[in-house]
């Protein structure tokens, strides 16, 4: 048997040794016997020795092993972690993730704790995060800016109302809070609140506020055209406990609501404006409500409720010109599937780059408060209703449901598509016009077939493959006319 000492084939003490090979140059030796003898120091082996593990780790500034909890009492070391607690708190995490002999069911219970973190981690990091406002520990006193420059105080301002109003409740041992303020605001004897509220929600119905100017119930507001039936609604809506649904349900089925909308000569020389409501209320949909609907009437809106601020389609670059380097908001990334067709109140809005479809049709840009917003009628929107990608998307996809749902024949169909748009059936007059667009429109398509592939191919949702190409392609250009119908976009 030959012993050759580690030393002599340059092995220093301490040297770490992975494996060794054994090269024979002549002669019979016999290998079985062949090994190393060792020591097993478990005392300077970080997976087995506590001590050793936390030794090494003692003033390193990076510790991406341990927990950011513990990551102050590893970098301090064991001689000035005295606190019984704090010794048990890394002991436990050096058991858990760094033992070497941990049982098998410790193991498992690690691993699925961890796998549990990670989910929660990516579902934190997919919180929109957002500023909230609260109270500092101390309040800080207010001041008037001489002349408006904030490095100049005059007299000190303390909390309260307007003279001219109630004022706000004392609080015995402190000044009044925003809580106070917001329990002022909903106060019985406040009436202010439930009118502005009712006022608001009239308008939304109606397209016109009993007070017209419903962002100024002052002096140099209009007076309201009805005081007492405000004074009632508001009452209604305070006692009712600012129930919205219910006092939505008493404005849609009263019989000013449920007016014809149509109006005879007397009446419109008389009231113009239709500020005594001796009709029904006729307006444009708002742009979100345009949206929703053709995507409603289609079979393509998503009616899940909640979540996070969606992409749908819009201009690639939109936001480059505004976007500042670095910003998560940099970039217009259009999302896809479900987000495409979510209600407009989901749409994720950047104030300096507004959608192009909600601007034309006088959506706010949220830069500035809007009470009331104008409605203004421009050829743009005609083309953008024509050609926007998500209304050619709609309009093909209720061609679609169309030829699927509206029977065998043109005239079911064109009936199915009245009854699904508008509620109705169609007129002879109506129905004629659109079997004459039908024919024109299968005409062309049929001489044209690239042409109706590249009108249905519009949009991330796919048409049924069992439909024939310039025959979905007719019905879309159809469906199109009907979003565009004077009577599917003003509310009647």
């Amino acid at each position: 048997r030959i012993a050759v000492p580690a030393s002599q084939v340059g092995l220093a003490a301490g040297a770490k040794l992975a494996g060794f090979a054994l090269t024979q140059c002549d002669g019979h030796v016999r290998w079985d016997l062949v090994g190393a003898v060792t020591r097993d120091d478990p005392t300077v082996d970080e997976r087995r020795s506590l001590a050793a593990w936390w030794k090494k780790r003692t003033g390193e500034k990076k510790l991406d092993d341990v927990p950011a909890a513990l990551q102050g009492l590893v970098r301090e070391g064991p001689e000035k972690t005295t606190k019984p607690e704090d010794v048990a708190r890394v002991r436990a995490h050096w058991l858990a993730a760094v033992w070497r002999d941990r049982p098998a069911e410790v193991t498992a219970a690690v691993t699925a704790r961890d796998e549990a973190q990670k989910a929660r981690d990516g579902l934190d990091g997919r919180i929109v995060r957002t500023f909230v406002f609260n109270d500092l520990p101390q309040m800080r006193d207010s001041f008037v800016m001489q002349r408006g420059a904030y490095d100049k105080p005059g007299d000190k301002v303390d909390r309260g109302t307007p003279a001219f109003l109630p004022p706000l409740p004392a609080v015995e041992g402190r000044p009044p809070s925003r809580l106070d303020l917001a329990e002022w605001l909903m106060r019985a004897d406040q009436p202010l609140t439930a009118r502005v509220a009712a006022n608001r929600l009239w308008q939304q119905f109606f397209g016109t506020g009993l007070v017209k100017t419903s962002e100024d119930f002052g002096l140099q507001g209009e007076p309201p055209s009805h005081p007492d039936l405000l004074d009632w609604l508001a009452v209604e809506y305070r006692d009712g406990g600012w129930d919205t649904r219910r006092f939505v349900r008493m404005i849609v089925t009263s019989r000013a609501f449920r007016r014809a909308s149509h109006a005879v000569p007397d009446q419109l020389e008389r009231d113009p404006e239709n500020r005594l409501l001796a009709r029904g209320p006729r307006i444009r949909l708002d742009a979100e409500q345009i949206r929703d609907n053709a995507l409603a009437v289609s079979g393509l809106l998503v009616r899940t409720f909640g979540g996070k601020g969606v992409k749908p389609y819009q201009p690639d670059n939109i936001w480059e010109p505004v976007g500042f380097a670095g910003s998560n908001t940099a970039k217009y990334a259009r999302d896809s599937g479900d987000a495409l067709y979510r209600r407009s109140l989901y749409t994720f809005l950047k104030r300096t780059a507004p959608p192009p479809f909600m601007a034309n049709f006088d959506a706010p840009n949220r830069e500035q408060f809007c009470a009331r917003r104008e409605r203004s009628n421009t050829p743009l929107q005609a083309l953008q209703l024509m050609n926007d990608v998500q209304h050619v998307e709609a309009a093909r996809a209720l061609a679609a449901r169309a030829l699927s749902e509206g029977g065998d024949d043109d005239a079911a169909r064109i009936d199915w598509l009245f009854t699904a748009v508008l509620a109705r059936r169609p007129e002879p007059a109506e129905r004629e016009v659109l079997t004459a667009s039908l024919a024109a429109h299968r005409s062309r398509y049929a001489a044209d077939s690239p042409a109706a592939a590249r009108l249905i191919a519009h949009g991330e949702s796919k048409p049924p493959a069992r439909l024939p190409t310039e025959e979905l392609a007719s019905w879309t250009l159809l469906a199109n006319t009907m979003l565009n119908l004077d009577e599917t976009l003003m509310r009647n």
